[in-house]
């Protein structure tokens, strides 16, 4: 796996889109993502409704894809430009509660679960996970 960043964000996004079965329009957004040896996305991350203080995320990853050096690479990268770049406080992980992979990697990550939005999606629920600037700067990966 090779994260590639900001770089194909509109594939990336819509990439994750159609996994995440989201509309067709998410408004403004970010996108990072990572890649396997043959070019196709493994993980992706899209970033919505930013405010001062919050950014919503949505996670996809293909887990079996994922080593572990590439997730902290990730993981640096995408928390190093919310909370040191954009200065917001917190993150607000939204994830299918059918996604247990990446329900997995955000509580590896270290977000918190806060609660779940029962039938928010079709056929699927909503886990709602937060991940905070001082639990970042703190966190063993971190490598401030």
């Amino acid at each position: 796996m090779k994260y590639i960043g900001f770089y194909r964000e509109d594939e990336a996004e819509s990439w994750a889109r159609e996994k995440l079965g989201l509309p067709a329009t998410l408004g403004f957004y970010r996108a990072v993502a990572a890649v396997d040896k043959d070019d196709e996305f493994v993980c992706a991350v899209v970033m919505t409704n930013f405010s001062p203080r919050n950014v919503d995320f949505n996670i996809v990853i293909e887990k079996r894809k994922v080593t572990p050096k590439a997730a902290i690479i990730m993981f640096n990268e995408i928390f190093d430009f919310v909370f040191n770049r954009l200065g917001v406080a917190r993150v607000t992980g939204l994830i299918p509660s059918k996604n247990t992979d990446s329900c997995n990697l955000a509580e590896h990550f270290g977000f918190k679960l806060e609660g779940v939005m029962r039938a928010a999606l079709d056929d699927d629920d909503v886990c709602i996970y937060s991940f905070l600037a001082d639990e970042y700067r703190s966190h063993a990966w971190h490598r401030g």
